[in-house]
């Protein structure tokens, strides 16, 4: 053995992140995997992950494949709380580890037997995971199938997302047939006006036998429809009745308040008009006529006006709840061909949700005049299906439609499942399909597949506008998206990981770009990612190596990266409560398994006596050290491990010299320290004693040195890789050595 006094010694390294360069600071490994960092900033290995719903005596339930899972809160104070998967071709609610019924998941979306029957495929190729976002009164969900139907959940019904087809044009009636008026009008004869379905009723003035069938707005009193024109005529109180159309059209209303697009108009309903008594004739014709009535001097013409009845109103769907009657305003006379909401001016008026407020009525009298008539209605689109979906601007963004996949397009403000005419936006000008939104706060990013691009209010206050935030960078899978707590969003591109903060676009993952290269592209864009609020980093799951699962999670806290493989996770979300727990829907190996995953949603970082995750070898690989020092030659001969106490037994360490990859020595340490032996989980006896008689007590665990000497002579280079397959906890090391010079090259002169 050397002279311990010609033995130079290194500092202490505490090796946190890891980074694929070459050269590296002795501080940064180039392989951590299966470790996380604690809150002490030690490097511990991943527990887990451990089943979320237990083992109850039944067995442990069985999942189709996962494809996306989602957690929220709901209803006033968030007492609701929801979580929902896509296991196969279902959506699935969760009711509870203990559900009364014994299954701990309710089908929400299914073929058969569940709260609203719909088959939304499921098939293995490569696609967006289903994706999920919370509105202030719901949940927007779009499975990961080939239809990409969108749904709404509001923590008790589950409907397709707003209309997918408008309602059928109604059809209208004015109460007169051949020309001839029904007119409520005291002391006019009515005896030949007949109107097909509405009954008759019997009464009239001085006499004369009425016997009209007249429609319900008979009842109202004075009719309103119509225009009355005084212009041409001299006497003061008299005036024409001027011949006059109406037409209308519908929209249904659901129980969130999204409108169906417009229905077509109807016929027109035409009232023929009243002429006035012609003041000149010296009051001939005092005796109106059933077949040519007219306005009498001093008589008010309004009495003249006309009324309607509106039928063929067809119901919605399952949950609409009312519907809307919109009419035109006299369209020969008032100037405008636009369609206006009649109020419910037997109810609420414009508070109400509809003219109608039912979903079964089939007709409805109208007598509402022409000034009633102020607010035009919505006129939104039918909802085709897409694939993206994101909050922002107080708006419900909808993009990547599947007949239009570079169009995105945001709801009106609190009706998510309404989409308005014309405010369609195209961010790409030559159409690229949209893989990603994201809300910022200067707006809404928007990414395809090679660009990147910022959605803001307009500068005149109305509408939204977009620009170029990077026109080469963009995003390949949209559940990758993630926000950091200062803001940053970190996504997968094509080339790597990137961040954006404060409009600039920037490359995090270089220090992992040889980790990179070995991602599979082809199924990149089905990649997972989410928030860690415990651990504080952003951790994604990719395919590596070829791989058609996301058999690799890479982890950045803002600083550097780590990679863990605990589970092959299709979908992943933290749980937006005091817990933060993180779960993730996939695959998970099981000690005795045999190899074969085991499907399931699983709780990260935990684990139970009662399930036995499978072995994972926590690695912890340094850097090429000595590179700074490598023109001059070096014996290293003694590694100080600095651990913290964890369980009994020995970890593996392996050396590598001079930049090539080929162990050359072997060695071990111990777990703890050998004179200081500490009671073990498992091992240790309840009011027991220790190896000297003391009592047992519990104890925090403590750090603890050990050394292992190793053998690297007259080497340029050379690394670790400690592993270990249980427990361990991993602080610092150092390392001294004996320089030696070098023999083998000659000095430049």
């Amino acid at each position: 053995m050397a002279d311990v006094r010609f033995r130079v010694k290194s500092d202490v390294l505490p090796i946190r992140v890891e980074s694929g360069r070459l050269v590296l600071p002795d501080t940064i490994g180039s392989l951590i995997e299966n470790m996380y960092l604690t809150p002490e900033g030690t490097l511990r290995s991943i527990w887990g992950p451990t089943p979320y719903v237990p083992n109850y005596g039944a067995g442990y339930y069985s999942y189709d494949p996962l494809k996306g899972i989602f957690h929220t809160r709901m209803w006033e104070g968030g007492q609701r709380e929801v979580l929902l998967i896509q296991a196969g071709n279902k959506i699935k609610v969760f009711q509870g580890w203990a559900a009364s019924s014994g299954a701990p998941w309710a089908d929400l979306i299914a073929p058969t037997g569940a709260e609203y029957n719909a088959d939304i495929g499921a098939d293995q190729k490569p696609r967006f995971p289903c994706q999920f976002e919370s509105t202030p009164n719901g949940v927007v969900i779009i499975p990961a199938g080939e239809s990409s139907r969108a749904f709404f959940y509001d923590g008790r019904v589950v409907l397709p997302l707003g209309y997918s087809m408008a309602p059928n044009p109604p059809s209208g009636w004015s109460g007169q047939t051949g020309g001839l008026e029904a007119y409520n009008h005291t002391g006019k004869t009515m005896a030949n006006a007949t109107t097909p379905g509405w009954g008759s009723i019997t009464g009239g003035a001085a006499g004369v036998a009425l016997e009209a069938p007249l429609p319900p707005p008979y009842m109202y009193g004075n009719s309103r429809l119509g225009t009355v024109d005084t212009s041409s005529v001299q006497i003061t109180g008299a005036g024409r009745v001027l011949k006059s159309s109406y037409r209308a059209a519908v929209q249904w209303v659901d129980l969130w308040g999204n409108l169906s697009p417009l229905s077509g108009r109807s016929s027109s309903v035409v009232f023929a008009g009243v002429p006035a008594e012609d003041p000149q004739a010296g009051g001939g014709n005092t005796t109106p006529t059933d077949h040519q009535p007219y306005v009498a001097n001093g008589e008010d013409a309004g009495s003249y006006l006309g009324q309607t009845f509106w039928s063929d109103i067809q119901p919605g769907p399952t949950g609409t709840v009312a519907r809307v009657l919109c009419r035109t305003q006299d369209e020969l006379n008032s100037g405008t061909q636009k369609l206006f909401e009649v109020p419910a001016y037997a109810s609420h008026g414009f508070l109400s949700k509809g003219t109608i407020s039912d979903n079964v009525t089939e007709g409805i009298p109208d007598n509402a005049p022409d000034s009633w008539l102020t607010r035009e209605p919505p006129d939104p689109v039918a909802v085709t299906p897409f694939k993206l979906y994101k909050m922002g601007f107080g708006r419900g963004w909808a993009a990547n439609f599947v007949d239009d996949p570079g169009k995105i397009h945001p709801s009106m403000p609190g009706r998510w499942g309404t989409f308005l005419d014309g405010e369609e936006i195209y961010p790409d000008p030559r159409g690229a399909e949209v893989t990603g939104l994201c809300h910022v706060p200067e707006g809404m990013l928007v990414f395809t597949e090679s660009t990147s691009f910022l959605v803001v209010i307009s500068y005149g206050g109305e509408g939204f506008q977009t620009k170029t935030i990077h026109p080469t960078i963009g995003c390949v899978a949209p559940s990758s998206i993630a926000t950091m707590p200062d803001g940053t969003a970190v996504w997968l591109g094509k080339e790597g990981f990137y961040g954006y903060k404060e409009e600039k676009v920037f490359l995090v993952s270089e220090p992992i770009k040889d980790k990179v290269k070995r991602f599979n592209r082809a199924r990149l864009l089905q990649s997972v990612a989410a928030f860690d609020v415990r651990e504080g980093k952003y951790r994604c799951w990719v395919p590596m190596n070829g791989s058609r699962q996301n058999n690799m999670c890479f982890s950045y806290d803002g600083e550097g990266w780590t990679q863990r493989s605990d589970v092959e996770a299709a979908a992943v979300c933290t749980t937006q409560d005091h817990r933060s727990y993180m779960l993730a829907g996939g695959e998970a190996k099981v000690e005795g398994g045999g190899g074969a995953g085991t499907e399931g949603v699983w709780l990260l970082d935990h684990q139970v006596s009662s399930w036995t995750p499978l072995s994972r070898a926590g690695m912890v690989r340094t850097s090429w050290l000595r590179a700074p020092a490598s023109k001059g030659r070096g014996s290293p001969m003694t590694i100080y491990l600095w651990f913290r106490e964890m369980e009994s037994g020995t970890l593996n360490i392996e050396v590598e010299r001079d930049w090539r990859v080929g162990i050359t020595q072997t060695a071990t340490a111990t777990l703890h320290a050998t004179d200081d032996i500490p009671p073990f989980w498992g091992t240790a006896t309840y009011a027991g004693t220790d190896a000297d008689g003391d009592a047992l007590t519990w104890k925090k665990r403590r750090p603890y040195w050990t050394r292992a000497d190793i053998s690297v002579p007259s080497a340029e280079v050379f690394r670790l890789t400690i592993t270990h397959l249980g427990a361990w906890e991993f602080v610092g090391m150092a390392f001294d050595e004996v320089p030696k010079p070098d023999s083998f090259r000659s000095e430049p002169r």
